[in-house]
């Protein structure tokens, strides 16, 4: 069977909604969940390598208070996801019915985040275990809680209509070196009295999540680019693999982020007022740009062409002269929180990128925001240090 097959088929057996995928797009990954909504979900393909850098440094850094940091923005990052999505919840599935869509909304994550995730719901407890199989991030460092942990507590959240639901992670094990384990989400109550020996986090200040729904639909909207190869035209030549859930370039996890993430951590963490977080993040993407996506070409065009398949927009360099380099990205994926970051995160890949292709370092500053073309266009101006 071909890897297109494989990859869009899954998708297309597993879920309700025919047309529901678009990853042949050059520029643009999107993607809806629920029936409700006629709006796709712009997405970002990101690789597994920053998350595993980003976390285990922001734990080694801050311990407890870090994995805090870190549950939280996973937790309003999930109920966003789902409130945006207008995901099905109990208010309009009473009872068992909610247990469909559990399973649902299970194997749209599965479906680039694991190889298997099975779970098991008590609507009377509003409580469900998942199994989760070679889970990103968390098969690295046996702990995850951005996405296993707190991404889970939002979705959950949202789906059983009550705040108070939270994760707590357990029954973790190791088998050649990646770890799997079980995620239980539930009450806090009920957690903090099944599971005493574990810290369990809360977070339930869940409003003004919501998207400006008008604005991002006019500023995602499909446009035509320079670049002409699509994720799925990169399916399709191997470039990247996918076999059971897992999507890997050179033996690197890849997997499906929807944009608003890569907003959201940047502003949580901005709103922290501790510069240490916000390093952590740069250095994260800087080194992960360097490490892993230099390696997408010889060059900084096809280094870029591979980053607009990703679902970034239109990648071009602009222009380069003597110590310094400008990069152009058109129709980068908008969401409301675009004024209030600094972009730490594209500024580090790209700042790595750059430094490994071109054999020196570069750090680029925050970009130029521009909307009068009806899209969001970005211009990041950097020097070499």
């Amino acid at each position: 069977m071909a890897i297109k097959d494989n990859f869009v088929g899954l998708y297309i057996r597993r879920f309700v909604i025919p047309g529901a995928l678009v990853f042949n797009k050059p520029g643009f990954v999107d993607f809806k969940i629920s029936g409700k909504t006629s709006i796709y979900a712009r997405q970002i393909f990101y690789p597994e390598d920053f998350f595993v850098k980003f976390e285990s440094r922001i734990v080694g850094a801050f311990g407890d208070e870090g994995r805090k940091q870190l549950y939280s923005i996973g937790k309003k990052f999930g109920y966003r996801f789902a409130q945006s999505g207008k995901f099905e919840n109990v208010s309009n599935n009473p009872g068992d019915k909610i247990k469909k869509w559990i399973s649902i909304v299970s194997k749209f994550v599965e479906g680039t985040y694991a190889s298997l995730i099975e779970n098991t719901t008590d609507v009377s407890l509003k409580k469900t275990d998942f199994t989760l199989k070679n889970f990103t991030v968390l098969e690295e460092l046996g702990y995850e809680y951005i996405f296993a942990t707190g991404g889970t507590a939002g979705l959950m959240a949202w789906m059983f209509q009550d705040p108070t639901i939270e994760v707590v992670l357990h029954d973790v094990k190791g088998n050649k070196g990646n770890y799997d384990g079980v995620v239980t989400s539930a009450p806090f109550n009920y957690l903090n009295s099944h599971f005493k020996d574990q810290l369990i986090f809360s977070e339930t200040n869940l409003d003004g999540l919501s998207e400006e729904f008008q604005n991002y639909v006019s500023f995602n909207q499909h446009a035509e680019i320079m670049h002409k190869k699509s994720f799925q035209s990169y399916l399709d030549f191997n470039f990247f693999k996918y076999q059971k859930g897992i999507i890997t370039f050179n033996n690197n996890r890849f997997f499906l982020f929807e944009t608003s993430g890569t907003y959201l951590i940047e502003y949580e963490l901005l709103k922290s007022k501790k510069k240490k977080y916000l390093d952590i993040l740069f250095g994260a993407a800087f080194d992960t740009g360097y490490e892993t996506m230099s390696q997408f070409g010889s060059n900084l065009n096809e280094v870029f062409e591979v980053l607009s398949a990703l679902g970034w927009g239109e990648v071009l360099q602009f222009s380069s002269a003597g110590n310094q380099i400008k990069i152009s990205i058109n129709h980068f994926p908008w969401s409301k929180w675009y004024d209030d970051i600094d972009f730490l995160m594209v500024r580090g890949f790209l700042s790595g990128i750059v430094s490994k292709i071109n054999k020196k370092k570069m750090l680029f500053e925050k970009p130029v925001i521009d909307l009068s073309k009806g899209s969001l266009s970005l211009l990041f101006g950097g020097k070499y240090v």
